[in-house]
């Protein structure tokens, strides 16, 4: 192909690429509604520090429980059409003792400062995964999950840095065991990377990390007075019941297809085994553990039947680990929301799904097409990965230049 052409092909890519971040820019401008700024992190996080603070109970299973039976009556609970209509505490107590010190400020400086600690955890989370294309971290710092992590004070960049010292130390003892702990203290959700320790054959770092978490937990609910100890399990599943048909999980899509909720959930996590299963034997391979850890990340996506749009910002993760150049499917984060609105628009939904609901289903769909190119991915990175370093694999990842050849 001459110069020419080739010039021509890059333009092209960086005009579609300007594209994608003008439009989608103006898709999140348009999504975001100002009441619901930093709603997680006032709500779940910076209200349960300053009842901590104050000696109460930050917890609210009483409203939980009242809009579970609204529900159940057959009545409209708060949280069952709008993902952002309430947010309540429900991180577990250690979380809740972490976040004290944010909670004597401000909330105007403690969401800046959450803010700041955010970005800085997922760019940190990234580097310790190996990622080393800056052109990857700029359409992270632009993408939507990102992007409603961020507005709405979520958890989840955090969670990348845990992943990101459990990978990067792993050959290690007590810093994977921490971060595995922390992780899996902070959401519970993402308990299949303490799987993968086990696939891995990390018996002591596995053991740590579950006495680490045990008994952080046990001191921490101690230190409240054990307040909402005996109700926390409930608390989850008033929540879960609420709320999860609005998330983008597989439990929605089934529950959209008319699947009972108990056999959804069973489906749900009968799926995140297969996927854990895979990644035992993709880890038994040379070099196989970074698809294996992978596999693990995306394992932990499908078992919960909560998961919110912010929540992708973990598929950053598997990215970062199989496809660490630019490739396109970096675009698939930033490009979600112009695919949702375009199908929206070419292909009109019928059927039993309420008009309500439709939106959130489709993008639940959109979301599992992507763990779904991930985990195959994955799988050929694991087969592969016997006869390449990782280096190898860096260097063998197309770039979106060599896609268009």
């Amino acid at each position: 192909m001459s110069a020419s052409a080739h010039r021509l092909r890059g333009l092209s890519w960086r005009a579609l690429l300007l594209s994608a971040l003008v439009l989608s820019a103006a898709l999140y401008a348009s999504t975001l509604p100002g009441k619901s700024l930093l709603m997680d992190f006032r709500g779940g996080l910076y209200d349960a520090g300053r009842a901590v603070v104050h000696g109460q109970n930050p917890y609210q299973a009483d409203f939980l429980a009242h809009q579970a039976a609204i529900m159940r009556a057959g009545g409209l609970a708060r949280g069952e059409t709008l993902v952002n209509d309430f947010s309540v505490p429900l991180y577990p107590a250690p979380i809740n003792l972490a976040v004290v010190p944010l909670s004597v400020l401000p909330l105007w400086l403690a969401g800046s400062l959450f803010t700041l600690l955010s970005l800085t955890a997922i760019t940190l989370g990234l580097w310790l995964l190996g990622l080393r294309d800056w052109r990857c971290f700029a359409l992270v710092l632009v993408s939507w999950p990102l992007a409603f992590s961020l507005y709405v004070g979520a958890l989840g960049p955090l969670l990348v840095l845990g992943a990101g010292i459990v990978w990067r130390w792993r050959e290690r003892l007590w810093s994977p065991a921490i971060a595995t702990a922390a992780v899996i203290v902070a959401k519970l959700f993402p308990w299949p990377i303490a799987v993968w320790l086990a696939i891995t054959r990390r018996w002591r770092t596995l053991a740590l990390a579950l006495a680490i978490g045990c008994v952080a937990t046990l001191v921490a609910w101690a230190v409240i007075g054990f307040a909402g100890m005996s109700q926390y399990l409930q608390m989850l599943s008033n929540a879960s019941f609420i709320q999860e048909r609005r998330a983008d999980s597989l439990v929605a899509v089934l529950l959209a297809a008319g699947v009972p909720a108990g056999l959804a959930t069973a489906l749900a996590f009968a799926a995140a085994g297969a996927l854990l299963l895979l990644a035992w034997r993709v880890a038994r391979r040379p070099e196989g553990e970074c698809a294996a850890f992978a596999l693990a990340i995306l394992a932990a996506l499908t078992a919960s039947p909560l998961v919110w749009e912010h929540y992708m910002v973990l598929l950053f993760i598997p990215l970062a680990l199989i496809v660490p150049r630019l490739s396109a499917l970096w675009l698939a984060p930033l490009c979600s929301p112009l695919v949702l609105v375009i199908s929206e628009a070419l292909v009109p939904m019928s059927g039993p799904v309420r008009p309500s609901d439709q939106h959130t289903l489709r993008g639940a769909v959109l979301w599992l097409a992507i763990e779904a190119v991930l985990v195959a991915r994955a799988c050929r990175s694991g087969n592969a990965s016997s006869s390449l370093t990782a280096a190898g694999r860096r260097r063998a990842a197309p770039s979106l230049a060599e896609i268009a050849a």
